[in-house]
């Protein structure tokens, strides 16, 4: 049993008594909220166009958009991490080696699925001008994700493989390795992702 010491919150602790099959805290398993979050983010990015283009076909092509953001930018980066640190994917509360390849094949399309969900969830009312209602669906879910993410911080601070973090050995600060690299990377062009489609989205009416 590993002991609380720097860098270990009750939380975390929590979290490791609990189980590995306490999954669903990890971020592997938070990236389809964010997902979906993102997606009614951007049906309430949309709206005015939406509102504008009825009977004009303009909600398929907004769906392809976002669709397309989702396969080529949001789903490689949630897939990269499973690929290059799925110890960490899994907040060390999982050995990766010890699930099956499908595991992370259920997960990466799960990822592409979750952003044209939460945009195809949050369209009827963005065309109607409900913003409060797509406000809220985009804002809980990412809230919720905050929250898991805020609670796994102590692990998620640290670079190592499954076996160094619950052997305490070789474990490193994220911030500086490779995987904080990473990290700073795949957000930076995540967040270029977000804004090029959001700004795709408003333009759809002028085409």
């Amino acid at each position: 049993m590993r002991k609380l010491g720097w860098g270990t919150s009750p939380t975390s602790a929590l979290f490791e008594r609990r189980g590995p099959w306490f999954a669903p805290r990890v971020p592997a398993f938070i990236a389809p909220a964010v997902g979906f979050a993102l997606g009614a983010g951007l049906a309430y990015a949309a709206a005015d166009s939406l509102a504008k283009g009825r009977g004009s076909g303009i909600a398929s092509r907004a769906l392809i958009v976002v669709t397309a953001f989702s396969v080529l930018i949001y789903a490689p980066v949630c897939g990269y991490f499973l690929a290059f640190s799925p110890d960490w994917s899994f907040a060390y509360l999982v050995d990766s080696r010890r699930l099956p390849s499908a595991v992370d094949l259920a997960l990466v399309l799960v990822d592409v699925a979750s952003v044209p969900a939460g945009f195809a969830a949050a369209l009827r009312k963005a065309r109607a001008r409900h913003l409060r209602w797509v406000a809220l669906a985009a804002v809980l879910p990412a809230a919720g994700a905050l929250l898991a993410m805020l609670a796994l911080l102590p692990r998620l601070g640290i670079h190592a493989t499954y076996a160094q973090y619950h052997g305490d050995f070789g474990t490193r600060a994220a911030a500086g390795s490779e995987l904080g690299y990473a990290l700073l990377w795949m957000h930076a062009v995540l967040i270029a992702g977000v804004l090029w489609t959001a700004r795709a989205l408003k333009r759809l009416t002028l085409t």
